[in-house]
């Protein structure tokens, strides 16, 4: 990856592109140092991780467009070196972790130096390193408001996860057991079902070599999941929907088998179950989006902040890391191991040397 001349005065390096593409878009340049204002928080980054956010980011397919030169990245841990006047409860020496909560055209948090506001911040318990911090928190955060919050998961229910070996997947898996839920993890590799069991799920379907419908309702009784929790979407959201108990929920959050053929939504068969479907879901139709108009819902992120802090602090939730790769040389390397399919849980870039 390229790197820029540095600018002068007080310095960090960032990661930048400037047209969307692949990986190799990807540049290393020194920006000036920012300095937190209201209620922002200035972090000293030791770890960044992935998700498929940055990539859709970067290649120009997210529900936003890059301003050229654009940074990137959502997720991350690091130390609070400074505040602004307006915070509240963080202080300097904190250990933080970013969620999604903000515009990748105000706040991003790959580099150096992470200028964040502190309503988008967790400080994460000691247990955790700053690895597993920056991996942990957007999976959990949306499989907490979409199973808890939205779903209202109970113990002993029923939820298929599609894409179940992504980092979304495997805290999807993580978070229904700790709810005490049953988890029927979809994967399209035999490889990977030993580490989704291990991961946490109670069963594991391989895609393409099982007939999804009838092995999920063998494993419901015949009466269906109560939740589907899908990444998927395209052609086969269908049959789980079939799958799904009636009166049950069917929950897309991601569009991965959709991008050529799109999803055809079955309404009358959603219907004649009785089914609540929502078919876009995002983390931030409860931790708010300004530019997209989507206002928070405080009391949730909150009990979600709580929730998560505690249980990862129980060791409750142990985040899943597939491979870390060290320092921002490495950034474009680790956009390509994200974009395989060979990969279990998420894909980190440590920062600490």
């Amino acid at each position: 990856m390229p790197t820029a001349q540095p600018d002068t005065g007080e310095t960090a390096k960032v990661i930048r592109f400037y047209k969307t593409g692949g990986p190799e878009v990807l540049r290393i340049e020194d920006v000036r140092r920012p300095k937190p204002a209201g209620s922002e928080v200035l972090i000293r980054a030791q770890a960044l991780a992935l998700s498929r956010i940055d990539l859709l980011w970067r290649q120009g397919a997210y529900c936003e467009g890059p301003v050229f030169p654009a940074q990137i990245g959502y997720e991350a841990a690091g130390v609070v070196e400074a505040v602004g006047p307006e915070v509240k409860y963080l202080k300097v020496g904190d250990q933080v972790s970013t969620f999604p909560a903000v515009s990748l055209l105000d706040y991003t948090a790959h580099g150096e130096a992470i200028l964040y506001p502190e309503g988008a911040l967790l400080a994460y318990p000691q247990n955790l390193s700053p690895e597993q911090a920056a991996a942990a928190n957007t999976g959990l955060f949306t499989a907490y408001f979409a199973l808890v919050e939205l779903a209202a998961l109970q113990r002993g229910q029923h939820v298929v996860v599609t894409a179940a070996s992504s980092s979304m997947g495997v805290a999807a898996l993580r978070t229904i057991h700790a709810i005490g839920a049953k988890s029927i993890a979809v994967t399209r590799s035999e490889g990977k079902r030993e580490g989704l069991l291990a991961a946490g799920a109670d069963e594991v379907l391989i895609a393409g070599r099982e007939d999804i419908l009838d092995a999920i309702f063998e494993r419901t009784e015949g009466l269906g999941a109560e939740v589907i929790y899908d990444a998927v979407g395209g052609p086969g959201l269908e049959e789980l929907i079939w799958a799904t108990k009636r009166f049950g929920w069917v929950i897309v959050y991601g569009q991965l088998g959709a991008m050529d053929s799109g999803t055809p939504l079955p309404l009358g068969a959603c219907a004649l179950r009785g089914l609540k479907v929502h078919p876009s879901f995002r983390v931030f139709d409860f931790t708010g989006h300004p530019r997209l108009g989507l206002p928070a819902r405080a009391e949730a992120v909150e009990r979600a902040k709580h929730s998560i802090s505690n249980a990862l602090a129980a060791g409750r939730f142990s985040p899943k890391i597939d491979r870390v790769f060290v320092g921002l040389e490495q950034y474009a390397a680790a956009h390509r191991h994200m974009e395989k399919d060979a990969r279990l849980g998420g894909v980190v870039i440590s920062l600490r040397r």
